[in-house]
C-alpha cells in the first residue's frame, strides 16, 4: 500500500509539475506595449535644436567608410512597463522596393532602444528613403508591431581639405572643402570639442569655405573635431534627407 500511495504522489507531482511549466505560456496573452520609433528630431546646428546626435531620432551614422553611412533608429521606453521581454525583430524597407525585409534579431535589454543598421548585403543604399519599423516579443510569443519611421540618406560628402590632424593659425583663412552631393541642398560644417559637445556651425551652399577661426569663436591652442553634414529637401516634419561625412581634427596654434 505503501508503494502504491508514494507512486500516486509521484504522479501527482509530475503533473503539477507540467502543470505549472505550461501556465505562463498558456495564460499570457498580453502582447507588449505599443513602441513608438522616434522620427528625426532635429540636427547639430539648427537652431533651438537641444538635442546631440546621440538621441535625435533616425539618422545618418559615420560608418568608419568615408564614402558610406549607416542609419540608426531609436524608439521609446515603453518596454520598461513589461517585465517579460524576449526579443526585438527589426524591419526595414525602402522607397524603391516595398519588400519588408527582417534586418535582425537583438535580445532585449533594458537599455535596448536603439538599433544601427549596417545594410550588410544591400548593394545600393544611397538616394534610397529607408523606412523602419520593430516588432517586440515576449517570452510567450506575444508580439505587437511599432509605428514606422522614414529618412532619406543621401550621398556622403569627401572631404578635401584640411587634411586630418592640421594644425593652422588662429588668425589664418582657411579653406573647408569637399565633395558635391547630388540632390543635396544645404551643406554644414559643424565643430564639436574633444568630448564631441556642439561649439559651431556655419550652412554653406557650395562645396567649400573660407573660415577664419578667431571670428568664428574657436580658441587658439585647442584642437576641434569638424564635419559635412549634407541636408535635402525635408518631404514632411521629421523625415528628413541628408547625410554626414567623416570627421577629422584641426588644431589653432596662437600665431
Amino acid at each position: 500500500m505503501k508503494v502504491i500511495i508514494f507512486i500516486l504522489n509521484v504522479i501527482i507531482l509530475f503533473v503539477l509539475l507540467c502543470c505549472s511549466y505550461d501556465e505562463p505560456e498558456s495564460k499570457d496573452k498580453i502582447p507588449p506595449s505599443k513602441v513608438h520609433l522616434i522620427p528625426h528630431r532635429c540636427d547639430p546646428g539648427d537652431p533651438g535644436c537641444t538635442y546631440t546626435d546621440k538621441n535625435n531620432g533616425i539618422d545618418p551614422v559615420q560608418s568608419g567608410n568615408p564614402d558610406d553611412n549607416w542609419m540608426r533608429i531609436q524608439w521609446g521606453d515603453e518596454l520598461i512597463k513589461d517585465p517579460d521581454i524576449d526579443h526585438i525583430d527589426v524591419y526595414r524597407y525602402n522607397n524603391e522596393d516595398t519588400t519588408k525585409v527582417m534586418v535582425d534579431r537583438i535580445d532585449y535589454h533594458l537599455d535596448s532602444t536603439q538599433y544601427v543598421d549596417k545594410f550588410n548585403g544591400v548593394d545600393v543604399v544611397i538616394q534610397r528613403t529607408w523606412s523602419y519599423y520593430i516588432i517586440p516579443y515576449d517570452e510567450a510569443d506575444n508580439f505587437t508591431n511599432s509605428d514606422t519611421v522614414s529618412y532619406r540618406l543621401l550621398g556622403v560628402p569627401g572631404l578635401i581639405t584640411p587634411e586630418d590632424n592640421d594644425e593652422c593659425g588662429i588668425n589664418e583663412n582657411i579653406l573647408f572643402s569637399w565633395n558635391d552631393v547630388s540632390l543635396s541642398t544645404l551643406y554644414r560644417i559643424i565643430f564639436f570639442d574633444s568630448t564631441h559637445s556642439f561649439i559651431t556651425s556655419n550652412d554653406i551652399d557650395s562645396t567649400g569655405c573660407n573660415i577664419v577661426p578667431l571670428t568664428s569663436g574657436l580658441i587658439p591652442g585647442y584642437t576641434y573635431i569638424w564635419r559635412i553634414d549634407a541636408f535635402g529637401a525635408e518631404y514632411e516634419p521629421g523625415r528628413r534627407s541628408g547625410s554626414e561625412s567623416e570627421e577629422r581634427r584641426i588644431t589653432f596654434s596662437s600665431e
